[in-house]
């Protein structure tokens, strides 16, 4: 059986297109973060990412831990509480909220359409920090967030978003990922899904902690509870995304780990990235056999990096002269 599987697609509607058109696979795994940009234009981006931002300084002085979205509805609700320029900064931020929402709704049409029309094999999607919770969306019937899908002998099971907050999404409808810690005790919602759920492939966009979560100049951001839980079980697949600069393969005990890096250009505090990535994976019955690193290049693709997966370690079958990313980075060791 093939799997292709997408990360941080970022808007990336025709390179989508492409992968559906040319590409042949059993199951598509497509994953956030799916959308980049809550507006077409680019001046309404600006305006809704400065008036959001203006809101949550706003509410960290007023050590006021309720959401912009929270604390608008209140202001437009009584006026007489707050002074004019709040008011006009909470209605102004509420009509932007609508129509951003809109327009994701609108860019998550456009790919149940592009599935609809190109797919010849199931599609599913989880959703990353960048997005809407998919339920409320087209993409509703192929969302995994907190859900799980058997597909043959295979269990599919995801959790999307992560614990960040970002800037110019509208934060009232996007996946929580719901992990913290209290009084030193860390509580964590997707190691609690996945310890019930048992899944053969553990698809999430945050990584783990330890695997592929490493940001440059930051360290680690992966999940703490993610990681107890991988540290007990060993599913066959670990597939996430997020941290773009963290790409590679690994293998641990019996579970391969995958993060392509991302699919979709993007521009970032390290540069911009040109994307084009994605993964093919070759398993035989629960076991992954092979992966293959690919990029897409305008309208074609290529396959950069096979690697074998059947021993303990894992090992090179070829590399693409192509390849701006080498074997020895992309191969983790074991």
């Amino acid at each position: 059986m093939k799997i292709i599987y997408l990360t941080d697609i970022h808007d990336g509607l025709h390179g989508l297109k492409r992968i559906l058109q040319t590409t042949e696979a059993d199951l598509y795994l497509f994953s956030g973060d799916i959308i980049y940009k809550a507006f077409f234009s680019f001046d309404r981006i600006i305006d809704f990412c400065g008036v959001q931002e203006e809101l949550y300084y706003l509410l960290t002085e007023r050590k006021d831990d309720s959401t912009p979205f929270d604390f608008t509805t209140h202001a437009i609700r009584f006026p007489e509480k707050y002074s004019t320029a709040i008011v006009e900064k909470s209605q102004k931020y509420r009509d932007l909220y609508k129509l951003a929402a809109k327009t994701m709704k609108e860019k998550y049409e456009i790919i149940e359409k592009l599935i609809i029309k190109y797919a010849k094999s199931p599609v599913y999607c989880l959703p990353g920090n960048y997005d809407l919770d998919l339920q409320y969306t087209e993409l509703y019937q192929r969302e995994v967030h907190r859900k799980s899908f058997d597909f043959g002998n295979l269990k599919v099971s995801g959790y999307g978003g992560a614990p960040i907050w970002t800037s110019g999404i509208p934060e009232k409808l996007t996946v929580v990922f719901h992990e913290y810690t209290k009084n030193g005790k860390n509580y964590s919602e997707p190691e609690d899904f996945f310890r019930e759920e048992l899944p053969d492939i553990c698809w999430i966009h945050n990584p783990a902690y330890g695997y592929f979560d490493n940001i440059p100049g930051v360290g680690k951001c992966g999940s703490q509870g993610i990681r107890r839980y991988l540290d007990d079980e060993s599913p066959s697949l670990v597939v996430s995304g997020h941290v773009h600069e963290d790409q590679g393969i690994k293998k641990t005990r019996n579970t391969v780990f995958i993060n392509p890096s991302n699919f979709g250009a993007v521009d970032s505090l390290h540069g911009f990235q040109e994307g084009g990535y994605f993964a093919e994976i070759i398993m035989d019955g629960k076991n992954v056999v092979q992966s293959n690193l690919c990029q897409l290049r305008g309208d074609d693709w290529f396959p950069l990096i096979e690697v074998d997966c059947t021993e303990k370690n894992l090992k090179l079958i070829s590399q693409n002269p192509i390849s701006a990313v080498s074997s020895e980075d992309y191969i983790r060791g074991n």
